[in-house]
């Protein structure tokens, strides 16, 4: 029975774990907010709408505001912040109006950023509807898994020749390369970064202060990013105490620029005051996270397996040739 256990754990795993994705996007979403808002994380700050971009058209028009507000430390930094207009006729939006947002800070080092609307309550009709698709979810996955183990009951022999020629283990080895590989990519290119990085990035946005620094040493690394030159910078700056620390990190330059750096330009970094040995250059820390779209292409490859694993169970359980 050894092929049919393992095949069972598979196929077990992959529906646990599409469930727990389910149940965090629906009631996660939901109650996070309302219950941040109850504790007291969420912080209303008054933003400046710099620029307006319209991602998709439509009735209710999904916009993208730029905007520039205050951090926790009082240091002005700039935003990117969604929003779905559900009246656009009341041209709510302008540039150079102000705007209320709110930073939740239990969501660090998650982008903290939304606009407040007020009082957050938990949607009945949306706690409903998300109800309704989990007991469908689960209901088929029970019809699915108990009719399985009935078949498999009644011929456990027959099934344990067949696993042991199925692909499932196969498909599962080839997904955790496949995301091995991912990962070594996208850390190789600057884009995949460790929960340590996340999250000093996140408290030198909203609790660092800014400051210029002077570049010591400027060093090639030889790597290329969207066409330009990725250089390691050495920087030295003064704290609010007029303290000199010494700080290193990645600036994305073009060729001239790279020609043009001396030791003598400045550049723009915040730094922790609590801590000024954590540092980093401003235009790092207000470029727009990857994280999302890493999240999502991590989900899109594990729902292509996912879905292969679950197909091949099924052919091998429900077709003609195993039913005793």
């Amino acid at each position: 029975m050894t092929y049919t256990l393992v095949t069972l754990f598979l196929v077990g795993t992959t529906l646990l774990f599409w469930l727990y994705k389910m149940m965090c996007n629906c009631f996660c979403r939901s109650f996070c907010a309302w219950k941040d808002q109850k504790s007291g994380s969420l912080i209303t700050k008054e933003a400046t709408i710099l620029s307006i971009k319209t991602i998709k058209e439509g009735r209710k028009p999904l916009l993208e505001l730029l905007v520039v507000f205050e951090n926790l430390s009082g240091f002005p930094i700039h935003r990117n912040v969604r929003v779905w207009d559900s009246k656009p006729f009341l041209s709510r939006f302008q540039t150079d109006d102000k705007i209320s947002i709110a930073l939740n800070k239990s969501r660090r080092p998650k982008d903290p950023v939304y606009l407040a609307v007020g009082t957050c309550d938990v949607s009945l009709f949306l706690l409903l509807a998300c109800s309704i698709k989990i007991m469908v979810y689960v209901t088929g996955c029970y019809l699915l898994v108990g009719e399985a183990l009935n078949r498999i009951w009644d011929a456990p022999d027959r099934f344990e020749c067949a696993f042991s020629t199925s692909e499932i283990p196969e498909i599962f080895m080839i997904l955790l390369a496949v995301v091995l590989l991912l990962h070594f990519l996208l850390k190789k290119i600057g884009w995949m970064e460790t929960g340590l990085t996340r999250s000093q990035k996140w408290d030198l946005l909203y609790y660092g202060k800014g400051t210029s620094a002077t570049i010591k040493e400027c060093k090639d690394t030889g790597t290329k990013i969207r066409g330009g030159h990725v250089l390691h910078v050495t920087y030295v700056f003064e704290d609010e105490r007029g303290h000199l620390f010494e700080g290193s990190d990645k600036k994305i330059v073009g060729a001239l620029e790279k020609i043009s750096l001396t030791e003598m330009d400045r550049l723009e970094i915040m730094y922790l005051p609590n801590n000024p040995f954590v540092s980093k250059l401003t235009e790092n820390l207000e470029t727009p996270d990857m994280s999302k779209f890493i999240s999502a292409l991590f989900l899109v490859v594990v729902f292509v397996f996912s879905a292969v694993v679950i197909g091949l169970f099924s052919h091998v359980v429900f077709a003609p040739t195993a039913v005793p």
